[in-house]
């Protein structure tokens, strides 16, 4: 009886992906970017919530801003004063 062999694994897709040469602080500078955007989504979505989906939003909300305080302490670091 012949084995069947598995099909090999597709490629992982990606929707988003850098360059080579992107910096690390531009790398930074985009992250801060989008954690910005997604507080401000999460503001918007809870805001037309209530109850315990309204306290999930917010505390996701609460978690892009801390993120987000710790990149734009670290584009601090590494930018010249």
């Amino acid at each position: 009886m012949d084995k069947l062999v598995p099909a090999p694994p597709a490629p992982a897709l990606q929707f988003f992906t850098t360059t080579p040469d992107l910096s690390f602080e531009d790398a930074l500078a985009h992250a801060s970017s989008v954690l910005r955007c997604a507080a401000v989504a999460a503001q918007t979505a809870g805001d037309q919530l209530d109850g315990p989906s309204r306290t999930q939003v917010l505390s996701v909300m609460h978690l892009v801003d801390m993120a987000s305080v710790m990149v734009d302490r670290s584009l601090e670091c590494v930018q010249p004063r």
